[in-house]
């Protein structure tokens, strides 16, 4: 348990600093919802990408924060714990020294409690969420092997410096991939049969390689084992992929060359067929399968018809929110540290916790 507590104390800093990821952006997107960026997907999902980074960063943002705070009054003093013992010794809180240090390591506790094993219940638990994890890695694996098997099968039709357009008689709809050295966009055979769809197709997934939409939903899907069981991960998960798409459309429009509205018309007519024949045939449209269909369907379209008055890169909003974002983050990150049990403070709490159990007992035999 002692080897392996560092590594748990950094999973569950990770999962609680996802969490205020998410709060941080519904609100964001709540705030953008009622300015002219409403639908602006391609700033917000920037501006998604740069809170996701800083998820990723936050262990370093934090020693940034301890560092920042040594140079201050506070002396390094960030971590919830360390903050919550200078306040004890300074007469702030006003309760009993064993019951603050056992409310102090609340933490400390429910990890011992979990792995302790005396419990059958929480065996159980942990017994189920580690096969579903493996289950979603055994997915991933299934999954890549499918792709390479599709891309090893395909026919090599065009290549650029960076990526191979392919063509392949075993899908249905186009999608783009990584690989180990290169981007593949893989496209049905049939498209060469149409050629409005074709080009539209391929302008649609060459953007999201040039987005690096690919790269981003590789590792969200790496993270997936790990973080399944986390209701932040699925929300930024849920809203990455629909802002994936509506910035896919929109900026695939902005380009010179592509009209948009045959291009809404060629979605429209995509969708329909979809639903008529259940299997897709042109453009990943995921987001309009199921019930949200229509929903989704309206949203893609609106982000088309937006698309005119909301492709400034705003590059100061975005820096903006990105160094908000990093500050927040950074912050979070050093609170949820675990405080060190052998700093000054917390050696003059054992003190006073020992001095506390002394005068119980010697109250005992009086």
């Amino acid at each position: 348990m002692t080897a392996v507590k560092p590594v748990l104390d950094a999973y569950l800093e990770l999962n609680l600093v996802l969490v205020l990821a998410a709060f941080v952006w519904l609100a964001v997107r709540a705030a953008l919802a009622k300015t002219p960026l409403q639908h602006g997907f391609v700033i917000q999902l920037r501006a998604l990408k740069a809170l996701c980074l800083c998820v990723v960063l936050s262990p370093v943002l934090a020693l940034g924060v301890f560092a920042l705070a040594a140079q201050t009054s506070a002396r390094g003093v960030v971590a919830i714990g360390d903050i919550a013992v200078a306040a004890y010794l300074r007469g702030d809180i006003a309760m009993p020294a064993t019951q603050f240090e056992a409310l102090l390591n609340t933490r400390q506790r429910w990890g011992d409690l979990v792995f302790s094993g005396e419990y059958p219940v929480v065996s159980a638990v942990l017994v189920l969420l580690a096969i579903i994890s493996v289950g979603y890695a055994v997915r991933i694996a299934y999954d890549a092997l499918a792709i390479r098997n599709t891309i090893n099968s395909s026919y090599l039709w065009r290549r650029s410096a960076k990526v191979d357009i392919r063509l392949s008689d075993r899908i249905a709809v186009p999608f783009a991939v990584r690989g180990l050295r290169r981007r593949h966009v893989v496209l049905p055979s049939h498209l060469l049969d149409t050629p409005r769809e074709l080009r539209f197709a391929l302008a649609h997934e060459l953007q999201h390689v040039r987005a690096g939409d690919v790269e981003w939903e590789l590792g969200f899907e790496l993270m997936r084992p790990l973080l399944f069981w986390n209701p932040a991960y699925v929300v930024l998960k849920y809203q990455f992929d629909r802002l994936r798409e509506l910035a896919c459309d929109q900026s695939v429009v902005a380009r010179r060359g592509i009209n948009a509205r045959d291009y809404t018309t060629c979605l429209l007519d995509y969708c329909a067929r979809t639903v008529v024949q259940g299997s897709p045939r042109v453009l990943n449209v995921a987001l309009v399968t199921g019930g949200k269909a229509k929903r989704v369907l309206r949203q893609r379209v609106i982000a088309l018809a937006e698309a005119p008055s909301v492709q400034s890169s705003m590059p100061l909003l975005f820096l903006g929110l990105t160094i908000a974002f990093a500050m927040v983050l950074g912050l979070a990150a050093a609170s949820v540290r675990q405080a060190d049990d052998w700093s000054h403070d917390r050696i003059m709490l054992s003190t006073v916790v020992n001095l506390e159990r002394l005068e119980a007992r010697s109250s005992q035999f009086d």
